[in-house]
């Protein structure tokens, strides 16, 4: 266990793949890369083959996108400790020696997590991020963990391969949060989680990245909640909190049965949406406002 291998699903990243291989060549024997490319027609595979090493593998062929992409790396790539970092990402120095020795010391373990920086465009550091979740209560409660500033990010994840075949792969219906798809299901197959307090990878902002569709990542994770829920088995006042705010979340974006209607008359088929704290908000501002008008008095600011 002395080699951490990653996945590379790459197409059209000539720009930023030198920097991405030339992270992981750093350190050394203890990476080895497997690049599957989407048959890119910018000049990324000859880039990636002036970086290529021994062990390392470049394939370049049509595929079904970024999910299916990885799907067929991990098939053929082998390795014991994988991962995956995308072609305009970069791993920092020491991180590989880091996460095997983690792996080595605690054969418990099935997947571990660091820290990420984030980097501009011209790969200057612009702040960091540490993602804390550790149980399948917490991955699910989008609205207080994972949106509150404690979610994972990929490049930072790593995991023993014995884990991504007892998963199962990453589901091919989602474009945008497949990996929160994955880790939703690492924790319903009873996944071990260390967390590592050191910065492991560096996420690149740009304007043509997938991750900027935040509204449809959102979609797709709430869908993913949706899905799991009942196989959770969440404490019943947890699921019927959580169960709310994703039903009222369907009617504030006006993609369900009702979402023209007005909140007092969607509120007499939908009372748990009391217990959501933006629709108590909603409704003493409402109030407050009526009682003002009643008392001839300017509505409070």
């Amino acid at each position: 266990m002395n080699q951490l291998v990653l996945a590379i699903p790459t197409y059209n990243c000539a720009r930023f793949l030198p920097a991405t291989l030339s992270s992981l060549n750093a350190e050394g024997d203890r990476v080895r890369w497997y690049l599957q490319d989407g048959a890119s027609d910018d000049g990324s595979v000859e880039v990636a083959e002036s970086f290529r090493r021994p062990g390392d593998v470049i394939v370049s062929e049509p595929d079904g996108g970024q999910t299916d992409a990885l799907n067929r790396a991990f098939k053929r790539m082998g390795g014991d400790i994988v991962g995956f970092i995308n072609g305009d990402d970069c791993l920092l120095p020491g991180a590989a020696e880091s996460v095997l020795k983690i792996f080595a010391e605690n054969p418990e373990v099935d997947l571990v997590c660091g820290e990420i920086e984030w980097i501009d465009v011209d790969g200057d550091v612009q702040g960091s991020h540490t993602g804390r979740i550790n149980s399948l209560r917490e991955m699910l409660d989008i609205y207080n963990v994972w949106w509150n500033r404690r979610q994972w990010v990929q490049p930072e994840v790593f995991y023993r391969r014995s884990l991504w075949e007892r998963v199962g792969g990453f589901d091919t219906q989602y474009h945008l949060a497949f990996d929160y798809d994955f880790w939703v299901r690492c924790f319903l197959a009873g996944a071990r989680v260390r967390h590592l307090s050191r910065p492991l990878a560096q996420f690149r902002h740009h304007n043509a990245q997938k991750s900027r569709a935040a509204e449809q990542a959102a979609d797709e994770i709430r869908q993913i909640v949706q899905r799991h829920l009942d196989e959770a088995r969440l404490p019943f006042g947890g699921r019927v909190a959580l169960q709310a705010r994703l039903s009222y979340d369907l009617y504030q974006s006006g993609r369900q049965p009702g979402a023209r209607q007005p909140l007092w008359s969607e509120l007499l088929r939908h009372p748990e949406w009391l217990s959501v704290p933006e629709v108590r908000r909603r409704l003493q501002t409402a109030c407050s406002a009526r009682l003002s008008r009643a008392q001839g008095l300017p509505p409070s600011s």
